[in-house]
């Protein structure tokens, strides 16, 4: 499979003006680093894409359930199998969540990433 590549939400232009497209582990990456940085209901397409971002900035945290909503969100992707490792923590000050996640593919391909949601 095929997408145009995003970086912070822009699509991308190589030197010549067109158009970057990704694919294979970099596609799914991108995949699943749009489902993470989604809040669940925010699309009107799709109401159960994404995560619950609320669950990370309440004022009592809860970090098995935030662990499992970040699992949960990842595993929305289908082509994932496994998720080895979730890293992440909450800037509550600034709104921020870092993810860090590494997850095999059903082709048996890691991926490692890094994604930065602003809840602001």
């Amino acid at each position: 499979m095929q997408s145009l590549r995003l970086v912070d939400d822009d699509l991308t232009f190589d030197e010549r003006g067109e158009l970057v497209w990704i694919e294979e582990e970099e596609e799914i990456a991108q995949c699943v680093q749009r489902v993470l940085s989604t809040n669940k209901g925010e699309w009107f397409l799709n109401p159960s894409f994404g995560i619950r971002f609320s669950v990370f900035f309440e004022k009592i945290p809860n970090w098995e359930m935030m662990r499992e909503e970040i699992r949960q969100g990842i595993f929305q992707e289908p082509r994932i199998q496994t998720v080895e490792s979730i890293e992440f923590q909450v800037d509550r000050k600034h709104r921020i969540l870092f993810i860090e996640f590494v997850a095999t593919t059903n082709t048996g391909v890691k991926i490692k990433r890094e994604v930065n949601i602003h809840a602001g």
